[in-house]
């Protein structure tokens, strides 16, 4: 009941200020003596927002156009088998019996040498596994030579850094990828992925396209649909853009193994774990990239409390990681760890920023300052990201008019739950509320 009662009061609090800033901007206007024109100003602020607004959607169109080009942009690995670095794949799984096994089937009917892939399933034990997720693992492992199951035991217990690191000591790939078992990976997603590493020995990291499948599940799923995908990959291309960097999202992600062992594996006591190991390859300068033909599909969040759940996790997450590089000294870091850290806290600040901004609009919207179509400010942006994904999935020949549709008219509108999961992501981290690892519902 604490976190919901400071969640609630920081909420309003926000809002507050949003009112009292609008209170005191039409207050300026029209309070005064001075100022009689009161059309004038309405007038205004009508010019003002038609500008902003257009503003604002000629950037998203800027950068919808670049993501939709450079998933279009399909490059050919040109290494031949006998080159091709060995990849280590890296499956952490707690509750997943009923996607398991189309995971792990997906990554061996891959376009790669079979003589050069592992696959490593690293399982929770009980009590913490509460379905036969173990008993698939090592049936897989009997059944496929070059599949293991490790069970996550000892220190590392209970988290999904731990489930990775455990795997890594016997690891034989030069290549570590890393898949949630939610995942059914794309056939020339590894081939491409070792291909990229086998031209490039400088290479730290390459994360790939997070594409949403079983959209069409239930009411929920489809309401959502690409939301995950355009953020995911937006958040990272903006970031390499502005500052040549970008953090890790934990899948259909490569790293070298090399870089794994120098800087120490992953943080197990990170929420994001994935998060965490960006700014470590980050801080020791290897080369990262993205590489959006490098494909996997995964679940969505198949109702409101694991999409709400899942996503105070990641923001949680990413506060923690931002807390714990920005307070190191200048001789611990080097300056792309600040930039990219000051590009994804302008995310979370604008979270907060967004919760006032609602109230002062609001505000002035009720006193008839703000014309009603400025709320289209709001999600015009966002309308623009979403509907280029929509498209570029039709041009594929995936997506539909009805998913185009959502796009433009709905999927906008998560900015406001958004805003509301970054306040509560903030309220759990000041009570210093658990961190625990939890899995979404799985679609069988």
């Amino acid at each position: 009941m604490k976190k919901q009662i400071l969640f609630a009061l920081m909420i309003l609090t926000l809002l507050a200020l949003g009112i009292l800033a609008g209170m005191v901007v039409y207050t300026a206007l029209f309070g005064g003596p001075s100022i009689t024109d009161r059309q004038f100003w309405i007038n205004l602020f009508w010019v003002l927002t038609s500008v902003i607004t257009g503003i604002i959607a000629l950037i998203a169109l800027f950068f919808a156009v670049g993501l939709a080009i450079q998933s279009r942009r399909v490059r050919a690995p040109v290494v031949d088998d006998a080159d091709l670095l060995p990849v280590t794949i890296i499956i952490p799984v707690l509750n997943e019996e009923r996607v398991l096994e189309a995971c792990v089937g997906s990554i061996l009917a891959s376009n790669f040498p079979m003589n050069k892939l592992e696959i490593i399933i690293a399982y929770e034990k009980p009590p913490k596994c509460s379905d036969s997720t173990p008993q698939i693992a090592q049936r897989l492992a009997g059944k496929y030579p070059n599949v293991r199951a490790i069970a996550n035991e000892g220190a590392h217990v209970g988290t999904k850094a731990g489930a990775c690191n455990i795997c890594l000591p016997d690891a034989k790939g030069n290549v570590i990828g890393l898949y949630d078992a939610d995942h059914v990976v794309h056939p020339d997603a590894i081939r491409r992925a070792s291909a990229q590493f086998t031209m490039d020995s400088k290479l730290g990291c390459i994360g790939g396209k997070l594409l949403v499948r079983n959209m069409d599940y239930n009411l929920f799923t489809f309401i959502i649909g690409n939301e995950y995908t355009v953020i995911n990959n937006f958040s990272r291309f903006f970031s390499e853009m502005i500052t040549g960097a970008h953090l890790i999202y934990g899948s259909n992600v490569f790293i070298s193994k090399s870089a794994l062992d120098a800087i120490g594996g992953f943080d197990e006591k990170s929420l994001t774990e994935d998060s965490d190991l960006g700014m470590k390859l980050i801080n020791k300068s290897y080369r990262m990239i993205v590489d959006y033909t490098i494909e996997s599909y995964e679940q969505p969040a198949v109702n409101w409390h694991d999409w709400w759940s899942q996503r105070v996790r990641w923001t949680r997450g990413s506060v923690d990681t931002l807390k714990k590089y920005m307070s190191k000294s200048k001789d611990e870091i080097n300056a792309k760890v600040l930039q990219t850290a000051f590009v994804y806290s302008l995310g979370t600040i604008g979270l907060f920023l967004t919760v006032i901004l609602m109230g002062f609009v609001g505000y002035l919207l009720l006193m008839g300052v703000v014309p009603p179509y400025a709320i289209v400010a709001f999600g015009a942006p966002f309308a623009i990201l979403f509907a280029a994904e929509s498209l570029l999935q039709m041009t594929l020949g995936r997506g539909s008019i009805a998913d185009l549709l959502m796009s433009i008219f709905v999927r906008p509108w998560f900015i406001f739950p958004y805003t509301l999961v970054g306040v509560y992501a903030v309220v759990l981290d000041l009570i210093n509320a658990p961190r625990t690892w939890e899995v979404n519902q799985r679609i069988g």
